[in-house]
């Protein structure tokens, strides 16, 4: 007897995640129960404890092993190989919370074949998994995906896996920005649709590379992915100086992080092609960047004294 070809594929992509890979496994095999799914581990050359612990689950997950090249191309493979119509890209450390992610969702798709990507709401957890804060994502826009330079799908998207693949899947070399790259040559496909429901999550922790990798080449890549696109397609104008404008500000914010970064040249060169008032721009990151390096100073004997919030990114 055929067995049944499942619905959708979760692809996790992990290296060295011993600490939390566990946990997110068991919480797919639970929420994901009720549906046909198939659970596809990409083990990038971890050297830990993580292969043991891969070992255990199986049959119920898929493992592929393979040398240490990086989340894109990781990532790139599980579309390849998935079984399922859709797809959703699970971090190693993001587990689900709930099976509510996976109700409805496949009508949308069934009902609309130009719809290529779904995306909820979501939480921000800690290490142990305390919330930390709801964030309530935009609907979709050309205007913030492009112009303001919003990853605006986050954790717990749901792709229509034909539509990835037609693009190619991620771009390996997009080391730091590879998920944005990825939504934006999506855009160009089909519809990418906001779903107004907290069913994800997303963990900040020290080890995160989102977290601990911010600087330099993480900027360079920021402006560096936005150029490239405007390249490759035929946008507004206005548009595409709002997207310049935007992803200079975004790369001078990350001197935070690291002070080689050229934040006061970004920071002109973002106001000039904004040609006025960057959107969510802060005062306090202006002044940081416009007294560096006397602001580096200042910002750590206030922060003593006063919560000043720092960007993610």
């Amino acid at each position: 007897m055929a067995m049944r070809k499942p619905i959708i594929t979760i692809i996790t992509s992990v290296f060295n995640g011993e600490k939390y890979i566990a946990e997110t496994i068991d919480s797919v095999l639970s929420a994901a129960k009720n549906i046909d799914f198939e659970y596809l581990i990409i083990n990038d050359g971890s050297t830990d404890s993580t292969p043991e612990i891969l070992s255990t689950y199986l049959p119920k997950i898929k493992v592929i092993n393979k040398s240490n090249s990086g989340e894109s191309e990781s990532v790139t493979k599980g579309f390849q190989e998935a079984q399922g119509e859709f797809v959703m890209v699970l971090s190693a450390d993001d587990p689900l919370f709930t099976s509510e992610i996976f109700e409805e969702v496949f009508n949308w798709f069934e009902n609309n074949s130009n719809l290529v990507a779904v995306y909820p709401d979501w939480r921000m957890i800690g290490p142990a998994g305390e919330v930390i804060k709801i964030i309530k994502v935009d609907d979709y826009s050309d205007e913030l995906l492009i112009g303001e330079c919003k990853t605006l799908p986050g954790p717990g998207v749901i792709i229509r896996k034909s539509a990835a693949l037609k693009i190619g899947g991620r771009r390996k070399k997009w080391v730091f920005v590879g998920d944005y790259d990825f939504w934006l040559r999506l855009s160009r496909v089909g519809e990418i649709r906001h779903r107004s429901n907290v069913l994800s999550q997303w963990r900040m922790h020290p080890d995160s590379t989102s977290i601990n990798r911010r600087g330099l080449k993480m900027a360079q890549e920021r402006i560096a992915v936005v150029e490239e696109f405007l390249h490759e397609n035929k946008i507004d104008p206005k548009l595409q100086k709002k997207a310049l404008g935007s992803a200079y500000y975004m790369a001078a914010r990350l001197i935070f992080f690291d002070r080689k970064v050229p934040a006061k040249k970004y920071l002109f060169l973002a106001f000039k092609y904004r040609g006025g008032w960057i959107k969510d721009a802060k005062i306090i990151v202006i002044l940081y960047i416009l007294l560096h390096p006397l602001g580096y100073y200042a910002f750590k004997v206030a922060k003593k004294f006063v919560p000043i919030p720092v960007p993610l990114s």
